[in-house]
């Protein structure tokens, strides 16, 4: 078993390090290169792979590894920036969700064999957007701040909301109880617990790193990030809560602690941000190859059909839909035609719904393959409809940033 372990770790490390190259190497979205070089790996082509998403480990990555990442998402984000857009950003990542999986759900129900409940599962699992697409396609296009910073606090914001929804609808669906006030009731409980939870182990957390005398693991951030998620995750398991909106707070709390009159030393933050990034990569690389050496490919050609309906209906109706009525109320942001299309167009799906399959297969919800197919393809199409093109509709649009002329003085070089 140790060596069967071992063995698997190092061909997804090695997978993950030659898909980062490939990618490096063509003008397509890193996470699509992770998908297909896993798929090549998994029994449906090589079968050199084999990592179940019910077995322990990738449980393990879907589970506390994403929360980890959602609590880098939560870490990069800026409360004073999030102040201007907080209205349309608070409706889009609770309203919005429900929204998006209420629409996308109709769908599901009306193309697939499936009960209402398990519609609607589908529509929460596709909800959720991916900042780790988006952060870097658009520091890369220089899309206006406003518009760039929105859409990534409502991919890092979603995430989390995306998966308390889905995870609640699934414990109905587990238990049989047709009627929908039991997952609206669960819902809202899930996340009072896990915003009260997140909360005291952020405010904890951040009170243990600074630079102030209650800071007794200042010397070791990276450990007490680690230990805090760590605990925080299983105690909000226990306690019925989401382990990954705890996560996520406890970042955006972390990573604006300086509000709290608490403040670290610059060399301990930039060791804490370089661990949280690079334990964020590397969880991001292993999930998507695990993905795609699970997508059921007999599945997917089965249900293509209904699967382009439900992902039809995801991007040309739910999208749109969401994002006209939750935004345009917000008469502060001052929103433009111009970057409510560029809204309406970005929606990549990515690794919290790719981590919400594993997680419904290792809870032994019903059609796992048919969750799991669906998403693959949403991550290829939003992948290759999306992300690609985005820079090009922010060209069209005019929502990109002049260049700045660089003044070829000494100063100029030192800052640079």
């Amino acid at each position: 078993m140790t060596d069967d372990v071992i063995l698997t770790l190092s061909l997804l490390l090695s997978a993950a390090l030659v898909a980062r190259f490939v990618a490096s190497l063509l003008p397509v979205p890193e996470i699509l290169v992770l998908v297909a070089v896993g798929a090549l790996l998994g029994d449906s082509a090589l079968d050199v792979v084999d990592v179940p998403l019910d077995s322990l480990g990738a449980q393990l990555l879907f589970t506390l590894g994403v929360s980890l990442i959602l609590f880098y998402g939560g870490l990069n984000l800026s409360l004073p920036v999030l102040r201007r857009v907080w209205i349309g950003l608070g409706l889009l990542v609770v309203p919005g969700v429900v929204l998006t999986a209420a629409v996308v759900g109709v769908t599901a129900y009306a193309v697939f064999d499936i009960e209402w409940t398990a519609a609607l599962l589908m529509g929460a699992v596709l909800a959720p957007t991916d900042p780790a697409i988006l952060i870097p396609l658009f520091v890369r296009s220089r899309l206006r701040a406003k518009v760039a910073q929105t859409v990534v606090a409502e991919s890092a914001f979603n995430d989390p909301t995306g998966a308390v929804l889905a995870l609640a609808l699934a414990g109905v669906l587990l238990s049989g109880d047709g009627s929908l006030a039991h997952p609206v009731e669960e819902f809202v409980v899930d996340l009072g617990i896990s915003t009260v939870i997140g909360a005291i182990a952020g405010i904890g957390l951040a009170a243990a790193i600074s630079s102030h005398r209650s800071g007794i693991w200042r010397e070791s951030s990276a450990l007490a990030v680690l230990t805090v998620v760590t605990i925080s995750f299983f105690s909000l398991d226990s306690a019925g809560g989401s382990g990954y909106l705890g996560a996520f707070l406890a970042g955006l709390i972390v990573g604006n602690m300086e509000h709290l009159g608490l403040a670290m030393h610059s060399q301990h933050e930039q060791e804490m941000r370089q661990f949280a990034f690079n334990l964020a990569d590397l969880i991001t690389l292993f999930v998507f190859v695990v993905l795609g050496a699970n997508i059921p490919f007999q599945a997917l050609g089965e249900n293509l059909l209904p699967s382009l309906a439900v992902l039809a209906t995801l991007l040309l109706v739910a999208r749109p839909l969401t994002v006209l009525t939750c935004a345009m109320p917000d008469r502060r942001a001052g929103w433009t035609r111009q970057e409510l299309v560029f809204l309406c167009w970005t929606r990549e799906t990515g690794v919290v719904p790719a981590a919400l399959v594993g997680v419904l297969a290792g809870l032994g919800v019903p059609d796992e393959e048919l969750y799991a197919s669906v998403v693959a393809l949403a991550i290829i199409a939003t992948l290759l409809l999306q992300a690609l093109p985005a820079p090009w509709l922010a060209g069209r649009l005019g929502l990109l940033e002049p260049r700045t002329r660089e003044v070829p003085t000494t100063a100029g070089r030192e800052a640079a």
